[in-house]
């Protein structure tokens, strides 16, 4: 599957954004957080740390599953509202919503959410899935309503539709339920560390196969497996583990250089709040992991770490997966928080792009010094080199600040000027 010779750069089609959930402790209200995982320093030139910018959304519910399909990110279902949630009298029922934002808004606000159809019932902390651009949401079934409830439904972004689906024969045990795309090959594989079967839905077709398995290790409870292949990876108390669908092998070890780039203690689950450290595949043998470091003295912060390792198979008696450290990035959240998980798109064109060289018809109505501008852009390394590939975007927010995006084969960055 993967081979054993070192790992080649990503390719530009390969960038990937991570966007990350929190719960902001100050006021309770959820926030996003985007992350490139694309990065290969682990600071600034200077050694400075990035202080991440939220997106706010103060009325997305807490506790809702999480997916992201093209360029937008879904929140779904989740706790009723606090004032009702603390009403005397009142019964818990999870909600029904789904919230969309469009990761391309150039100057999100609060009311860059968009509601969208509900679902047919109520859930919290459900599983989400995405295949083939459709989202399946499993379990999360919660509060005193009667009759039968759908376990699993799916969303369709492009209808806007809601459809139940039925359920397997046996349900897996709740507790520890798993849920992992297939994508490529239009599967989903739903488990629990508590029961020795797996089932494979296959949705083409809309049906479910069960299998046993021979896991010698255990995905545990609120750790959320990724699936390359035939094969699932998890990270878990500073470990890597693995295990082959197909030739029914199990893998556990060690991340070379992990402890080098990230502090043993946010390693370790959960190390913030209900966040575990989360593994994503980023392209071919890469990956991607995400683990807070918290501080908790009189300037509360939080500290996000993004650390990309390859794996190479190396067969035999025993197989061993070498993963190694490729790099590491930290980032800065100023407020505490505690994060609960993460998603990750792949980054595709967000802006109307303006070749540089029509720009300075825009010169009267920015106020700028568009020269002053193209200077600045030599700050950005090799940028003489990419001269003619150079794009630039311009938006002027309600409070004249002007927002100028610049790309260079595939590369983007943001300048807010004010």
């Amino acid at each position: 599957m993967f081979s054993a010779s070192s790992s080649p750069p990503l390719s530009r089609s390969h960038e990937k954004t991570a966007y990350v959930r929190a719960i902001n402790l100050n006021d309770e209200e959820m926030e996003f957080y985007s992350v490139p995982i694309n990065h290969d320093v682990s600071g600034g030139e200077d050694g400075s740390v990035r202080v991440l910018t939220p997106i706010k959304a103060p009325n997305v519910p807490l506790h809702g599953g999480f997916a992201a399909v093209d360029n937008k990110l879904y929140c779904i279902g989740g706790d009723p509202p606090s004032d009702y949630l603390y009403k005397p009298g009142s019964v818990y029922r999870p909600v029904r919503s789904l919230y969309t934002f469009d990761t391309s808004c150039r100057l999100p606000t609060k009311s860059s959410w968009k509601k969208r159809s509900s679902m047919r019932t109520g859930r919290v902390f459900p599983l989400t899935v995405v295949v083939y651009g459709k989202i399946f949401v499993f379990q999360g079934i919660d509060g005193p309503d009667p009759g039968p409830r759908p376990w699993v439904e799916v969303f369709d972004p492009k209808s806007g539709r809601w459809t139940s689906l039925s359920p397997p024969s046996q349900l897996p045990t709740g507790y520890g339920l798993f849920a992992v795309a297939l994508p490529d090959l239009g599967k989903i594989l739903v488990g629990s560390c508590e029961d020795e079967f797996l089932y494979i839905y296959y949705v083409g077709d809309g049906t479910w196969e069960r299998r046993d398995h021979k896991m010698v290790y255990d995905i545990p409870c609120n750790v959320k497996p990724v699936a390359v292949e035939t094969m699932l990876f998890w990270f878990q108390d500073c470990y890597l583990y693995a295990y082959d669908m197909v030739d029914k092998w199990s893998y556990s070890g060690c991340i070379k250089d992990l402890v080098k780039v990230v502090p043993l203690d946010s390693l370790k689950p959960p190390n913030v709040g209900l966040f575990y450290p989360t593994l994503h595949h980023v392209a071919d043998n890469v990956f991607s992991l995400l683990c807070l470091e918290y501080f908790s003295g009189t300037h509360q912060a939080t500290l996000l770490h993004c650390v990309k390792f390859s794996i190479s198979v190396q067969g035999g008696e025993d197989v061993n997966l070498n993963p190694t450290v490729m790099s590491a990035k930290a980032y800065a959240i100023q407020t505490p928080m505690s994060i609960l998980d993460a998603v990750v798109m792949s980054y595709s064109g967000v802006v109307d792009w303006v070749d540089i060289s029509k720009l300075r018809m825009f010169q009267a109505s920015l106020m700028y010094d568009v020269g002053a501008i193209l200077r600045g852009l030599q700050a950005i390394p090799n940028a003489g080199a990419y001269h003619g590939n150079i794009k630039m975007a311009v938006r002027i927010s309600p409070q004249n600040e002007v927002l100028i995006a610049t790309s260079m084969y595939g590369e983007i960055w943001s300048t807010l000027v004010n």
